[in-house]
């Protein structure tokens, strides 16, 4: 790791944890009810067992070429796969109705923003001159695109619910 990059990474960890702080104070947290707590224990449940599929799946491709897998630089397939497990996770959860709290609504600007970070760090890849390198830009960018795309679907899966529940 480089001078500048860890620099990069201290600072981003220090504004992180300092919004963190400041966002913790003020704000409440969700309230969930006991069917929605199940439903992140089973989506937890899930997503381990995702992480565990997939070391498995590692672990034979290894064994049966030999070598390691050399797609891509070394740690980002570590990343993909701690992706991968959240993405499992977060979409059991978002289509148990156990992603929002029951006191929290569907907000379409935080939707809108997680949808143009992920198409920052899509482009930031294409404009990458070593893709092998910046591979982690795209699977993070792919990450935040398919959760936002899950939590999507699953409102308007709501919204048809509530329109034929007043029809009725």
């Amino acid at each position: 790791m480089t001078t500048s990059m860890g620099l990069g990474l201290g600072i981003g960890l220090l504004l992180a944890l300092l919004i963190w702080f400041i966002f913790n104070k003020t704000k409440k947290t969700p309230k969930y009810d006991e069917r929605q707590v199940a439903a992140r224990g089973r989506a937890y449940q899930a997503g381990f067992f995702a992480f565990v599929a997939w070391e498995l799946a590692e672990f034979f491709v290894e064994l049966f070429t030999e070598k390691a897998v050399m797609l891509f630089s070394p740690g980002t397939l570590g990343i993909i796969e701690m992706l991968f497990c959240l993405f499992v996770y977060l979409a059991f959860a978002i289509f148990s109705d156990a992603y929002f709290g029951a006191d929290q609504k569907f907000n379409k600007g935080w939707c809108i923003i997680m949808i143009l970070l992920g198409a920052t760090y899509i482009v930031q890849f294409a404009l990458a001159d070593n893709k092998t390198e910046k591979i982690g830009l795209l699977s993070v960018g792919i990450f935040i695109f398919l959760t936002m795309i899950c939590i999507i679907i699953k409102q308007i899966i709501n919204n048809k619910a509530e329109a034929k529940e007043i029809e009725e």
